[in-house]
This record gives structure tokens, C-alpha cells and sequence, in this order.
């Protein structure tokens, strides 16, 4: 992995951290999600134009990844309402990695290593760190409903994560396929919540439109450099320094919301880094 990959995810991550903040920050975390999405979706329909459609052996992974991001939304939703930044942050993004390690074994019969066997343990006890760190129990991380969604969005973005890997190396143009799945993405998130809110999300929407709109600007540009750097670098080494965000995300948790307690949430968000790449190396 070069230099310049390297410097491109880490900022990737930085503004992953940062509109996860925005939302963990917003008054009314569904409708706000929502906003941001819309706003990444209207962003994306003029650079689809302008850049043209991905390669046609793309598409298929473009219409799977739009579903699964669909299910993505409503998740994250639901993991900040009643759910701390740091927590709910890192159970979504320090898990995925978790969940495919274990998950191979049974599946595929890969057996880690125990160099992964070590990973697995400091990823997960990296997150109970974190979740201790802001004074959850052990129990809360199952039984809370905010958890509960974080942990099943893991799911979705493990499924996305690796769609997009294959869609955005066939795709011809990375930057046009992600703008193509930005322009797919919202539509039926959308829809669901205008049915349940009505004309309340669009008298939202025309006032907080200017924070939607920086939302969607960190969540696209950091989506597609990720994207660009899974053409130039293994997926899996991406994936793992994308989650450098998770240390980002213990940082914002508490100098802007006051979860938690810090040195103890550093400690446990790099104890999660390390068993990331512990796993993927």
C-alpha cells in the first residue's frame, strides 16, 4: 500500500467519523440520517452525468449494494437513537472484521492463524473496553436497542463492503461507480419515511438542508476514496486502515458529546486497531 492510499484512507476515515458525529448530534437522528442521504443522493445524480454510467459487469453489484445500503440507513438510524457515538460507532465498524473471521471458519473451514486468533481477542476486547469506557455493562451491549442495531448493521456493512470491493474493481471507474450507488442509494429510505413522517420530514428537510448537505458532502468523498483505494491496494488492508476511524470516533464521543471516560476509551478504540489488523495482515 503506498504512501498516498495510505494518507487517502485515513482521511477517508476522519470524515467517516465526522458525519457519524453529525448525526449522533442531530436533534432528530431518523430524520437528519435521512437528509444526509437525500442530499448524497442529489449530489450524485449531476457527477453521474457528467462521469457517465460504471462498466455494464458492474451493474449488478451497484443494484445489490443500493439494497443492502437501504437496510444500512434504517440501521444506523436506530444505533444513535439512545446510543453514545463512541459505542454505537465502534460496534458497527470494529465488528464487520470480527464477523468474517469467525464466520469463515464454520463456512469456508479458514482457520486463523493465531496471529488471527490474537486479533479476534483484542477486537473484542476492544469493544467491551469502549462500552466499559462509557460506562456500559456487558449485558447492555445486548439487551439495549441502540447496541442491538449497531451490531446488526455490522452485518449490512460487511455485506457492502465486500459487494463493493468486487463492483467498484469491475466498475472501470471507481469515482463513477460510487457516484452511481450514492444516486441509487436513498430512494426507498426515502419513501419509508415519508410514509411514516409525511409532511413533516419535508419542513425538516427545507430547514436543516445546509447541515444535510456538509453531511453528505464528508459521507461521499470519504465513500469514494475508499472505494478508489480498494483498486489500488488489497481490500482487506483498506477495509482494516479505514477503521482507524473507530479511534477518531472515541475522540469526538468525548470532547464534543462528553461520553465516557477518555484514556480508557483511546486505549480500548486502538485495542480494536490492532485486532483489525491483526486479522487482515
Amino acid at each position: 500500500m503506498s504512501n498516498a492510499v495510505v494518507v487517502a484512507v485515513l482521511g477517508a476515515a476522519l470524515l467517516h467519523a465526522g458525519w457519524n458525529a453529525l448525526i449522533r448530534g442531530a436533534g432528530d437522528k431518523g430524520l437528519y440520517t435521512l437528509l444526509l442521504h437525500a442530499c448524497s443522493g442529489l449530489l450524485a445524480i449531476p457527477a453521474v452525468l457528467v462521469l457517465g454510467l460504471p462498466a455494464p459487469a458492474s451493474w449488478p453489484y451497484v443494484l445489490a449494494s443500493a439494497v443492502i445500503h437501504t437496510v444500512y440507513i434504517v440501521w444506523l438510524m436506530r444505533a444513535y437513537e439512545g446510543g453514545q457515538l463512541a459505542l454505537s460507532y465502534t460496534l458497527m465498524r470494529g465488528v464487520p472484521p470480527l464477523l468474517v473471521a469467525m464466520l469463515a471458519v464454520p463456512m469456508l473451514g479458514e482457520m486463523p492463524k493465531a496471529q488471527g486468533w490474537l486479533g479476534i481477542l483484542c477486537l473484542s476486547a476492544g469493544v467491551l473496553g469502549i462500552g466499559f469506557a462509557g460506562g456500559q455493562t456487558p449485558r447492555h451491549l445486548i439487551t439495549h436497542p441502540a447496541s442491538r442495531a449497531a451490531l446488526q448493521n455490522a452485518m449490512a456493512i460487511a455485506a457492502y463492503t465486500l459487494v463493493d470491493g468486487i463492483g467498484a474493481r469491475q466498475s472501470g471507474n471507481p469515482l463513477a461507480y460510487a457516484c452511481c450507488l450514492f444516486a441509487l442509494e436513498p430512494w426507498i429510505a426515502l419513501a419509508l419515511g415519508y410514509r411514516r413522517h409525511g409532511g413533516e420530514m419535508l419542513a425538516y428537510f427545507r430547514r436543516r438542508w445546509p447541515i444535510g448537505l456538509l453531511g453528505a458532502l464528508c459521507s461521499t468523498v470519504a465513500y469514494a476514496i475508499v472505494l478508489w483505494a480498494m483498486t489500488q491496494a488489497p481490500v482487506g488492508m483498506v477495509a482494516a486502515l479505514r477503521e482507524s476511524s473507530v479511534v477518531l470516533a472515541v475522540l469526538i464521543g468525548y470532547l464534543v458529546f462528553r461520553e465516557g471516560r477518555l484514556r480508557t476509551g483511546v486505549v480500548a478504540g486502538c485495542t480494536v486497531l490492532l485486532g483489525i489488523f491483526l486479522i487482515k495482515a
